[in-house]
C-alpha cells in the first residue's frame, strides 16, 4: 500500500464531520451531562468568544481531521498493513488516548477561552466533565478510527 494524500483529507474530512454529530445531538439531547463544546473550545484557543469562535473552531477541527487521518494512513504504511474498520477502530483508541492525554495538560495558561471563563478545562480524558462526556469523547474518537479506516481503503 501507497501512502495517498487526497484519500487521507477526503477521509479525515468526512470522519471529522460524522464525529461532529453525535458530540452536539449529545449536547442537545443531555446538556447537563454532555458538557464539551468541541468547536467553542477549539475557537477559544484563538481568539475570544463572539461571532467567528464556531467558524475557527470548525476550521482547527478540519485541519486537525486531515492531521490525525493522515497520521492513521501514515500507520498504516508503517506498519505495512491495509485500513479497516477493525483497524480503525484500534487507531482511534490510541486517538482517543493521545487526545485524553492533551486534555489533561489544557490550561489557562494554554488556552485563552479557559483563561478567560468562556469553556471549562476538561482535564485528563474529559474526566473533569463528567463520565457522560468522557464516554462521549472515547466514542467519537472511536467513531472517527472506524471512518477513517473504512474510507481510506476506498478512496485509495
Amino acid at each position: 500500500m501507497e501512502y495517498n494524500s487526497p484519500a487521507a483529507i477526503y477521509s479525515g474530512l468526512i470522519a471529522g464531520a460524522i464525529m461532529l454529530i453525535p458530540i452536539y445531538l449529545g449536547r442537545m439531547m443531555m446538556p447537563e451531562q454532555m458538557k464539551m463544546d468541541l468547536l467553542k473550545m477549539l475557537g477559544t484557543m484563538m481568539m475570544p468568544v463572539g461571532g467567528m469562535t464556531y467558524g475557527i473552531g470548525l476550521m482547527i477541527h478540519a485541519v486537525m481531521s486531515i492531521v490525525f487521518a493522515s497520521a492513521h494512513a501514515a500507520f498504516y504504511l508503517w506498519l505495512d498493513i491495509d485500513s479497516s474498520y477493525g483497524i480503525g477502530i484500534v487507531f482511534g483508541l490510541v486517538h482517543f488516548i493521545g487526545t485524553g492525554m492533551f486534555f489533561g495538560m489544557l490550561s489557562s495558561s494554554l488556552h485563552r477561552g479557559i483563561r478567560d471563563g468562556a469553556v471549562e478545562a476538561p482535564g485528563f480524558f474529559a474526566l473533569k466533565l463528567g463520565g457522560a462526556t468522557a464516554m462521549g469523547a472515547l466514542v467519537v474518537h472511536i467513531i472517527f478510527g472506524l471512518v477513517v479506516g473504512g474510507l481510506y481503503e476506498s478512496f485509495s
